[in-house]
């Protein structure tokens, strides 16, 4: 009867970690900084490198110097190059007024529990500069990771309200890179 139990437990971890919705969970708790208890918590900083070069900053305020204390950070440098296989980006313009602008991505995850951790972007001289951030396992360590390659699609919209009119390009991860063209300046 027990190994009843844990054969299904396999199978049941097999079948939900090969779903692709389960599989993408990529919404971060807060995209903004918290304070709570005390502690200041910055989701993401940007650096003239890389955006969301620094991740999960946690600062606690120390009134006997009236200063705050740096106490956690997480430092995520991208190798440029594929995060995964068979990777297309592809932009799409809707046609509206104001105007949006999307990345479409699509590919496979080397595994079942690949996701998408965090995706960033800015904006320097007319060039969005994509960040893909590929998150650790986020199941507990006895739930074991299916190996074959899991299908994803995400959307990415650019922040383009407000924009003039002119020719933007975009970069993701340094490996994949287009143009798109904004006819006419992007306000109501």
């Amino acid at each position: 009867m027990q190994l009843f139990k844990i054969i299904f437990l396999v199978v049941a971890a097999s079948a939900l970690l090969m779903n692709p919705v389960f599989s993408q969970q990529n919404t971060p708790a807060s995209d903004y900084p918290t304070f709570k208890d005390g502690k200041l918590t910055i989701p993401r900083i940007d650096t003239e490198e890389q955006a969301g070069n620094y991740q999960k900053a946690e600062f606690q305020f120390d009134h006997s110097t009236n200063s705050w204390k740096l106490l956690n950070y997480i430092e995520t440098k991208i190798v440029p190059g594929p995060t995964t296989y068979e990777e297309k980006v592809e932009a799409i313009i809707v046609d509206s007024s104001p105007v949006q602008v999307f990345l479409k991505l699509s590919g496979q995850f080397s595994n079942g529990c690949a996701y998408f951790q965090q995706i960033n972007q800015t904006l320097k001289n007319n060039t969005f500069k994509i960040t893909l951030h590929l998150g650790p396992n986020p199941f507990p360590s006895g739930i074991a990771c299916t190996l074959s390659l899991v299908p994803y699609e995400k959307i990415i919209p650019l922040e383009v309200y407000g924009l003039p009119a002119g020719t933007y390009e975009y970069s993701v991860n340094e490996q994949h890179t287009g143009t798109f063209t904004l006819s006419k300046d992007n306000t109501l």
